[in-house]
């Protein structure tokens, strides 16, 4: 066990399956094992299935994320993509995710994650892996800036007031670029709009 979790970045962040392969062992007894190791401290139980070495060199709370997506689609972005990219400076409270899935928050011993249903067609441009040693999907700026006035138009309107902008990372034609992912003729005309308000903005130094 402790071979597999402290040494090996393929088990930096896995599941109870991917441990019972590689143990050779069946789901239940990989199950105890693992459960004795998150109760003496040697591993973090995610959620259910999922497991973190938090203790490797190599972990961050992000690299959690193809984990906890799974079978569905989807990436880091909204405020937790633009702190990365330099875009605001506070860091978000939760981590936050778009998918095809539902949508959610899960509390767990690394953080919480909050995930926000996007229709697939939004899944298509913006996503790169990142640089880090154990990679994960994330929104480039202007797709992370897109997804927040995308969903700041929904019901609930989250993200209808933005930290302060800093769009020196961002280039408008790669944002506008991104727009035509927006079937609806309306919300892409909003999420335009409010787009070229913060643009004018930063042009006039406010």
């Amino acid at each position: 066990m402790k071979a597999l979790a402290f040494t090996d970045p393929e088990f930096v962040v896995f599941t109870t399956r991917d441990y019972a392969y590689a143990a050779d062992v069946a789901l239940a007894t990989a199950s105890r094992q693992l459960g004795r190791a998150a109760d003496d401290g040697s591993l973090a139980r995610v959620t259910r299935g999922i497991w973190a070495n938090t203790k490797h060199p190599f972990f961050h709370p992000l690299v959690c994320v193809p984990k906890l997506l799974a079978n569905e689609q989807g990436y880091v972005s909204f405020l937790t993509a633009l702190q990365h990219h330099g875009v605001i400076e506070q860091l978000p409270r939760t981590i936050q995710i778009a998918t095809t899935g539902h949508a959610r928050k899960l509390d767990s011993p690394v953080g919480r994650f909050e995930f926000f249903h996007v229709t697939p067609r939004l899944m298509r441009d913006g996503v790169e892996w990142s640089d880090s040693r154990i990679p994960f999907p994330i929104a480039c700026a202007e797709k992370a800036l897109l997804d927040a006035f995308y969903v700041s138009l929904r019901r609930g309107r989250r993200f209808r007031a933005l930290p302060e902008l800093d769009l020196a990372p961002l280039t408008k034609r790669r944002f506008v670029g991104l727009l035509d992912r927006i079937d609806d003729p309306r919300v892409r005309s909003s999420v335009r709009a409010r787009f070229d308000e913060a643009w004018a903005r930063r042009r006039s130094g406010e």
